[in-house]
């Protein structure tokens, strides 16, 4: 199971969800014209994920919760 995350675009929004379960959406970013919510959308998983891989890299081989 992968913990990335991906945008999802709908009518009226973009919805921030889990890239293994799309119907798992964790923000909702509404079309008004005005606000950028694409970009806010495509921004938010971005960061979660290169802060993820960035997480991963630095665990290496360690099992979770063992010390460094």
């Amino acid at each position: 199971m992968s913990d990335r995350l991906a945008v999802v675009e709908e009518h009226d929004r973009f919805l921030v969800v889990r890239e293994d379960d799309p119907s798992d959406w964790l923000c909702a970013f509404a079309r008004d014209g005005e606000f950028p919510a694409e970009r806010w959308a495509r921004n938010m998983a971005s960061t979660y994920n290169e802060r993820l891989a960035v997480s991963d890299r630095n665990r290496g081989d360690r099992p979770v919760g063992a010390p460094e």
